[in-house]
């Protein structure tokens, strides 16, 4: 039996095919877990590395050949209801999840001279108050006998400067 098997995994900004969301679902899907994953191409769109819109279609297709169950949803987190959203939607397709990983994350490159507040609050919108409260929401459902995981993941920013984007 597989270490994961019966559980249920949400991970978050898995948008393509060779990022860290999807090494990470690979893993986990490796491991036994069903695995619901969550996309924002609008957002990817419009960043240096583009978007796979089909990307959501072709995860699914190669989790069937790990034996485990697959869903996906896009879902913009900024927005206040997106955990709840999220949640209700996981619970209905596959289940009670046990395993969140947050690994979406919202950047837009802008130096001293272009930042704003509406730019600083698009960051803390996901980077902060959406992993936050997508967190606690996951915690609220967690059944108590049977516990969970949330494992949250940092861009390269703690490392370092990133020249261009004090946001």
């Amino acid at each position: 039996m597989k270490r994961l098997q019966g559980k249920i995994a949400i991970i978050t900004g898995v948008s393509r095919s060779k990022g860290i969301g999807s090494a990470i679902f690979c893993t986990l899907a490796c491991e036994g877990a069903d695995i619901f994953i969550i996309h924002w191409s609008k957002y990817d769109g419009r960043q240096p590395y583009g978007a796979e819109y089909q990307w959501p279609a072709v995860f699914s297709e190669e989790l069937s050949s790990y034996g485990v169950r697959a869903e996906s949803m896009e879902l913009d987190l900024s927005h206040p209801s997106s955990p709840i959203q999220l949640l209700n939607e996981v619970q209905r397709l596959l289940g009670s999840a046990d395993i969140l990983v947050n690994n979406a994350t919202y950047c837009e490159d802008v130096d001293f001279r272009s930042l704003s507040a509406e730019v600083l609050d698009a960051h803390c919108a996901v980077n902060i108050t959406g992993t936050c409260m997508l967190s606690v929401e996951f915690a609220r459902r967690i059944v108590p006998d049977v516990g969970g995981r949330i494992i949250n993941l940092v861009s390269g920013q703690d490392k370092g400067p990133m020249p261009g984007n004090p946001a």
